[in-house]
């Protein structure tokens, strides 16, 4: 049986979602907008879970109408809480980045650069941590409610970080 890890935000309650939607044995780490912190402990708390479980396939996931995610995109009513000042940053940063490239902000391109940096930081924790990430699937998905899909993040080859125009 295949067995994957989730990585979700306790806000968007996905968990019931991808056990119907995934047959499979699912693990689940949660963090407000997926905003967790890869350092060493963390690193080698996930190392031992997918090496104990046969974990092949990890996932970030975030609904499209994360509450999190769209109060750091406006309001920001929640950026006192604890670990969440620097995630609204990031996020700010990641819209800007998103309007650079495109014109016009767009919510999969802001949540695809968040999923794409997430999966850059856990993998490089991961090798940082002797454990080859050569034989794991990482990758990223955004839900969308109202057609009951989970979508495929954009490339971090298109979500560049900054534009340069010859």
């Amino acid at each position: 049986m295949r067995k994957q890890l989730y990585f979700t935000c306790p806000t968007d309650c996905l968990e019931p979602i991808i056990n119907d939607t995934f047959k499979q044995e699912n693990f689940y780490c949660t963090s407000l907008g997926n905003s967790l912190s890869f350092n060493v402990q963390v690193v080698s708390q996930i190392k031992k879970l997918i090496i104990t479980n046969e974990i092949k396939e990890i996932s970030f996931v975030l609904s499209i109408d994360n509450r999190i995610v769209l109060d750091a995109l406006r309001k920001q009513d929640f950026s006192e809480v604890q670990g969440l000042s620097d995630f609204y940053g990031k996020m700010t940063k990641n819209k800007k980045h998103s309007e650079a490239s495109w014109q016009k902000s767009d919510l999969h391109m802001v949540l695809s650069y968040h999923l794409n940096s997430k999966i850059k930081e856990l993998k490089h924790g991961l090798d940082a941590n002797d454990l080859s990430v050569d034989q794991l699937k990482i990758t990223g998905k955004i839900y969308n409610r109202k057609a009951n899909t989970f979508d495929h993040i954009y490339s971090d080859l298109i979500c560049l970080e900054y534009l340069s125009l010859n």
